[in-house]
């Protein structure tokens, strides 16, 4: 309703599913769920939650979260993503401007607001991090440019990768919370006595995630613009 054009890009990559998936979370089974996965292949994941074997692979994830399994396949989490597909100068330009390298570090306030938007949706539904909004990582920027440029990208594989490169790093912030839980539902873990938390608004895309990143509207003119102007 606020006219950001991250609505259609949502809807161009076949997100809507993921974008409006509003489940609780249960910390102590998320936990588990990174503690026991396997070391597989690049393209499914393995683990074991209450006893119950959890295993999907992008088309079973597919189906689990209706969204396409079909785009580019890129992974990087040091670095740049090579591939014959894909110029790192033309994302980066694209993105803040034609006067920026590649090998500078890029920060979400060199973005415009559109951008900024896409970002921080990028950072809670696709690429989920705690915190930290301020930088943008290869892997974001790669992801950003697929959508900015209507290139279609393969988010389960996205999210299969990052759920692999969760549980290899110590003390990560466990991402994916209400997607975990649709997991759990598929494979039929029993949820019963779990403590369990309610989708966070954070979580949610809105005018409360611009109010978040320091914008508002101004009265007169109905534009966003940040706090302090």
């Amino acid at each position: 309703r606020e006219g950001f054009p991250i609505v259609e890009r949502i809807r161009f990559q076949g997100l809507e599913p993921l974008f409006s998936l509003y489940k609780a979370s249960y910390p102590e089974l998320m936990k588990e769920f990174y503690a026991r996965i396997l070391s597989s292949s690049l393209h499914s994941l393995s683990t074991t939650v209450k006893g119950k074997s959890i295993d999907f692979d992008l088309d079973e994830l597919h189906t689990i979260l209706n969204v396409p399994n079909l785009g580019t396949k890129g992974w990087n989490h040091r670095t740049w993503v090579t591939s014959d597909d894909f110029d790192k100068l033309d994302c980066v330009r694209t993105l803040f401007g034609e006067n920026v390298d590649p090998i500078q570090r890029m920060y979400t306030r060199n973005l415009p607001l559109h951008y900024r938007f896409l970002h921080r949706a990028v950072c809670t539904h696709i690429l989920p991090k705690a915190g930290g909004f301020d930088e943008v990582t290869h892997m974001e920027a790669f992801t950003m440019y697929h959508f900015i440029t209507s290139r279609p990208i393969n988010v389960p594989f996205l999210m299969i990768k990052y759920m692999h490169s969760i549980h290899d790093r110590e003390n990560a912030r466990l991402g994916y919370s209400n997607i975990i839980t649709r997991i759990l539902e598929c494979f039929g873990v029993d949820f019963t006595g779990e403590v369990h938390n309610d989708l966070q608004s954070s979580n949610k895309l809105g005018k409360g995630t611009l109010g978040r990143m320091g914008f508002k509207k101004h009265k007169r003119l109905g534009t966003w613009i940040l706090r302090d102007e």
